[in-house]
Parts: C-alpha cells; sequence; structure tokens
C-alpha cells in the first residue's frame, strides 16, 4: 500500500514571539504584492469621485474650516497659528483614524479573497494602512497655503518632525488594529465599538487643542493624564514641523508614546500572527 501524503496545514499557527519575525519577513518577501493592493487602495479610493483625489486635500481643509469657525467662535482662541494647527491636527488624526479602522476590519473586509486562494492574511492590514499614509502625506500639501496666508517659515526640523510624527501614528494605528482584527472576525462588533472610539478620541486628543493650550489650563496630574494619550506627541510633532516653534512636551513622554507605539506594533502582530488562522472559520 502506497504511503499517504500528509496533509500540510497552508498556514500554521506561529508562537508568540516569532510572528513579528515572520511578519517582516512577510513584508520583504511579499513587497511586489503589498505595493500592488497599495496602488489598489489609492485607485479605488476616489474612482467613482469627478473631483478625484482633489478630495484628498478638500476634505482636511473644509473640516478645517468648520472646527475653526466653531471653536474660535466657542472658545475664542488667541493663537494667530491656530488655523495651522487645527488643519494640522485634523490630517494627522484622520490618519490615524482611518487607518486604525483599516486594520481592525482587515479580516473581514478581505474574507471573500481569504476563502479563496492562501496567503499571508496580514498583508490585508498593512495594505490600506500604507495607502492611508500616502493619502495623508499628500494631503499635508493643503497646509502649505495656510502656511502662506499666515507667514510661516519651517526650519530643519522639519525633515526630522514631520516623519517620526506620522511614522508613530502610524504604527500604533496599525499595532492596536491588528491587536483586535482576529476578535473583529469572530463578531464585528469590535469594528462598531472602534468607529465610536475614533469619534471620541477626536475630542480627547490634541486636534482642536494644542498641547500648549492643555499646559495652560491644566497642571500636575491632570497634564499628565493628557500625556498618556500616545497620540499627544506624534501630532505635536509634525505641528511643530510645520510651525518650526520649539518641541516643549517632556521628553520622557515623548520616549513613552514611542513605546508604546512600538509595544502596540509587537503585540498586535504577535497575537494576530497567533490567532488568525484560527479564526478564519468565523468569516
Amino acid at each position: 500500500m502506497a504511503d499517504e501524503i500528509p496533509m500540510v496545514e497552508p498556514n500554521p499557527s506561529v508562537s508568540f514571539f516569532s510572528g513579528p519575525l515572520r511578519f517582516f519577513q512577510t513584508i520583504s518577501e511579499e513587497a511586489y504584492l503589498i505595493r500592488n493592493l497599495v496602488q489598489r487602495d489609492i485607485k479605488s479610493r476616489y474612482s467613482r469621485s469627478m473631483i478625484g483625489f482633489g478630495w484628498t486635500f478638500l476634505e482636511p481643509l473644509l473640516l478645517s474650516i468648520v472646527y475653526y469657525a466653531l471653536f474660535t467662535i466657542l472658545a475664542g482662541t488667541p493663537d494667530p497659528l491656530y488655523p495651522l494647527h487645527v488643519i494640522t491636527g485634523v490630517i494627522v488624526w484622520g490618519h490615524f483614524g482611518k487607518s486604525l479602522q483599516a486594520s481592525v476590519g482587515s479580516l473581514t473586509k478581505g474574507k471573500n479573497l481569504i476563502k479563496q486562494v492562501y496567503f499571508p492574511r496580514e498583508i490585508l492590514a498593512i495594505s490600506p494602512v500604507l495607502a492611508q499614509l500616502w493619502i495623508s502625506c499628500t494631503a499635508l500639501l493643503a497646509v502649505i497655503p495656510v502656511m502662506l496666508y499666515l507667514d510661516v517659515s519651517p526650519n530643519v526640523q522639519i525633515f526630522w518632525m514631520i516623519p517620526l510624527g506620522l511614522f508613530l501614528s502610524t504604527i500604533l494605528a496599525l499595532g492596536i488594529g491588528m491587536l483586535v482584527a482576529p476578535l473583529n472576525a469572530i463578531s464585528e462588533d469590535v469594528q462598531h465599538l472602534f468607529r465610536f472610539i475614533v469619534r471620541a478620541g477626536f475630542f480627547v486628543s490634541p486636534v482642536m487643542w494644542t498641547y500648549e493650550m492643555a499646559a495652560s489650563r491644566a497642571s500636575g496630574g491632570w497634564l499628565d493624564a493628557i500625556l498618556l494619550n500616545p497620540m499627544v506627541a506624534p501630532i505635536t510633532l509634525v505641528r511643530k514641523g510645520l510651525d518650526g516653534s520649539e518641541f516643549t512636551i517632556p521628553p520622557e513622554f515623548l520616549a513613552y508614546s514611542t513605546i508604546f507605539a512600538f509595544g502596540s506594533l509587537f503585540l498586535g502582530i504577535a497575537v494576530f500572527k497567533k490567532w488568525e488562522a484560527k479564526v478564519v472559520k468565523y468569516l
């Protein structure tokens, strides 16, 4: 009797600590596929729109005008750079929120493809986040007319503060999203919950307010509690990179945000690689 051919599991579960290593191997090995998916996501974003990619600039500009008018009437902020701070906060928070929601729903959105063919499923979380990063970087060009109007001239810190702020917000969104994506495959209530979290986070993050505004109104433990929000430092980094002013957040809280972002990414990858093969049956 001929020997039976052993069955090989196409997507074997990996150990908790080997997951991140496998993740970065996948990025290297599947770079071509990831690039194609990113291009597809970008092209499909506004494919049926007459304005097309113009919405990349119009959306943050229009939102910023509304928020600026509303908060100026209510709060009466005297900061002459407030319009620049508003549009910067809208763009960076929008990048984080959309990236987070895309990675949370990555398995459920790609369920038809998952059922047809095997491929590294973390690609479904990576590609929309990278597509959103490209769109957000493009959207930042919308701040140029605002800077010209306000006569703002950035300095050399623009070359490291903006990339660092966007990088931290990107890996934070990807890490948290991959952490809960397997749970969302079991129950899409998770995705609805995170949609609420993104909306609520808009108000408790420095989108319509700045770190300096918080520091002038809060002190001691209250200010420390505000700085525990890991998005305070990334948004402030991008703002300071654009307006050229000093980054005044204490170094320990910048270190905290950095560690939080990298820790979320490591934990998210490990959990995703550990459980994604087991939860696809719920899709």
